[in-house]
């Protein structure tokens, strides 16, 4: 970890992360609530985060373009693009201007796609390959300790001094991150057109994950854990309202211990993922959420609050895995596309898993939830157990990475999402 701060540009690469991720989390939250206070309408707050997942969509289309351009140039253009369609916001000030909201949405979807492949196609030219999953670990990290200050940010603004405020709050977190990267130095060679089909090369990264082993196991575990992570925006309620008897709010102590204990799971993934091996690694995030969906069960606040610590715990396993066994085994010029195909598959997934959540609640006890979620978790788990490719150690996947002509992490270079 030492190593990687000692370096000025990962310094940057972090901050820079960090402080775009802040005002990412401060709308995404506030949004919804917005809209709640100028309609009145829980339906029409629900569809903010229905745009955003909608514009997510999209990513197949988006790593096209992020392997037919340079990374680091689409990366600027596209911070400074969002901060001024996230200022747009500051013109919204009655119930009949919501449709911009749902429009930026859409389109910071969109932006997100372009913005999290590109990343993950420069990081590995800017750190080692025994070093990405430290990386990853780190951004975790910060990423998990930003969801404990967000909420108050967000929405506390959004009480304070309107929806408004918290778009110039975004906008200005897009700002600091164009800053950053503009000073970030890297190895960014204009990609070489492949005279492809414009179909062939939309569907190349779903080919790719299709005939790599490694990366098709991950992703077939991955789609399922994801479903039942979005049974979790519904679980998570139920189990504080019907399992605890406390007020809805009461979640919002689930989601602090997760973010707790998160910071833990993504420091130590790093030199984890030196020992097991990305599969491996992100086998054991799916265990470790498996043993908390079961405990999510036991009608008891010290259950639950110790079962969100491990979910938090696992979590970053899970994600920093995932995402490094993706740049360790897909050749630079793929990398957006082969990308853009996981993140589609992997937030269709969830997208279903909230989906039915939200349904099978109505029908059954939460408690059976709870224990589908965790059996379902557990298969996931066992499925990337035994598998034989998932077993190699972490270099030993830099090295058939790099001998398929990765090159991730030498010349030419994925957040996941829960």
């Amino acid at each position: 970890m030492g190593d990687l701060l000692a370096q000025p540009r990962m310094r940057l690469y972090f901050l820079g992360n960090t402080l775009s991720t802040i005002g990412d989390y401060a709308l995404w939250l506030a949004a919804g609530v917005w809209v709640k206070e100028l309609t009145g309408s829980t339906s029409r707050a629900g569809l903010c985060m229905l745009c955003l997942i909608a514009g997510t969509l999209l990513s197949p289309l988006t790593g096209v373009l992020v392997d037919r351009v340079r990374r680091k140039p689409l990366l600027l253009v596209s911070n400074a693009a969002t901060c001024l369609l996230v200022l747009s916001l500051t013109q919204v000030h009655h119930a009949g201007q919501v449709w911009l909201i749902y429009t930026v949405m859409f389109l910071y979807g969109l932006s997100s796609d372009i913005t999290n492949s590109a990343m993950s196609a420069l990081l590995p030219t800017m750190v080692p390959e025994e070093q990405l999953g430290s990386a990853n670990g780190l951004s975790q990290a910060l990423t998990q300790g930003q969801r404990l200050i967000t909420p108050a940010i967000g929405l506390g603004l959004l009480a304070a001094y309107g929806g408004g405020a918290v778009a110039v709050l975004d906008a200005a977190s897009f700002a600091a991150g164009l800053v950053c990267w503009a000073l970030i130095k890297v190895d960014d060679p204009k990609p070489v057109r492949s005279g492809q089909s414009w179909r062939a090369e939309t569907t190349a990264g779903f080919r790719f994950l299709a005939r790599t082993p490694v990366l098709r196991q991950l992703t077939t575990a991955l789609v399922l854990g994801l479903f039942v992570m979005g049974l979790f925006e519904t679980l998570g309620l139920a189990v504080a309202t019907v399992g605890l008897h406390h007020a809805p709010t009461w979640a919002g102590v689930i989601v602090t211990a997760m973010g707790v204990t998160g910071i833990l799971g993504g420091l130590l993934a790093g030199p984890a993922i030196n020992r097991l091996g990305p599969g491996r690694l992100t086998a054991l995030g799916m265990a470790l959420l498996s043993v908390s969906a079961l405990a999510m069960a036991v009608p008891s606040d010290a259950v639950v609050v110790a079962a969100a610590l491990v979910f938090g715990l696992g979590l970053p396993f899970l994600i920093v895995g995932s995402m490094t066994a993706v740049q360790l085994n897909t050749p630079g010029e793929l990398m957006g596309r082969v990308a853009g195909a996981d993140g589609f598959l992997i937030t269709l997934g969830q997208s279903v898993g909230i989906a039915s959540g939200s349904t099978l609640i109505a029908f059954l006890p939460y408690r059976d939830l709870a224990y589908g979620a965790a059996a379902l978790l557990a298969l996931a788990a066992g499925y990337l157990l035994t598998r034989p490719e998932q077993r190699q150690q972490a270099a030993a996947d830099s090295s058939s990475g790099t001998d398929s002509g990765s090159g991730a992490g030498v010349s030419e270079p994925v957040g996941s999402a829960v």
